[in-house]
C-alpha cells in the first residue's frame, strides 16, 4: 500500500521534469552571437547593450540571465538578431511575448515601406527553446538559426 503514493510521486516528478521546457544544454549567448557575426553580410550592424533591452524590447532585467542583440544601424534593413536566456519558464514566456510584439512591430513598419525586407522578415520568426528565446531576422536566417541550434548540442 505504501508503494502507491511513492509511485504517484515518482510519476508526477517525471511528468513535471518533462514539461519544464529545459533544453538540457546551456549556451553562451555572447559566443553564439560572435559566431553569427562572422556570417552576416550586412556591414552596418551594431550591438545593443543589455542596458537597452528594456527600452528596445520591453524586457525586464529580472527576467533575463543572458542577453545579446545585434541590429541594423541604418534603419533601411530589417536585420535584427536578439538572443535571450530567461531566468525561468514564466520569464521565458514573458520574453517570448515581448519579442513576438517586436516582430509584429517590424511587420507593420516594413510591410509598405520596405517590401524586400518584409519578404525576409516573413521567413523568420521568434523561437523558444526551453528558457532560451531568439528573434533572428536576416537574409542569412537559416545559417544563423543553425549556429544558434548547434550551440545547444
Amino acid at each position: 500500500m505504501k508503494k502507491i503514493p511513492v509511485l504517484i510521486f515518482l510519476v508526477s516528478m517525471v511528468m513535471l521534469s518533462a514539461c519544464s521546457g529545459s533544453t538540457g544544454k546551456n549556451a553562451d549567448l555572447d559566443s553564439v552571437m560572435e559566431k553569427m557575426k562572422g556570417k552576416i553580410t550586412n556591414s552596418e550592424m551594431e550591438d545593443i547593450s543589455p542596458g537597452d533591452m528594456t527600452s528596445s524590447y520591453g524586457l525586464k532585467p529580472d527576467d533575463v540571465k543572458q542577453f545579446a542583440a545585434y541590429i541594423d544601424s541604418t534603419g533601411t534593413k530589417g536585420d535584427e538578431i536578439v538572443l535571450v536566456e530567461a531566468g525561468g519558464s514564466e520569464a521565458a514566456e514573458r520574453i517570448k511575448t515581448d519579442l513576438d510584439n517586436r516582430y509584429g512591430q517590424k511587420e507593420i513598419e516594413m510591410k509598405d515601406y520596405l517590401p524586400a525586407e518584409y519578404a525576409v522578415l516573413k521567413k523568420c520568426s521568434v523561437e523558444r527553446y526551453g528558457n532560451y528565446i531568439s528573434m533572428i531576422v536576416s537574409p542569412q536566417y537559416e545559417e544563423l538559426e543553425k549556429i544558434y541550434r548547434d550551440s545547444f548540442s
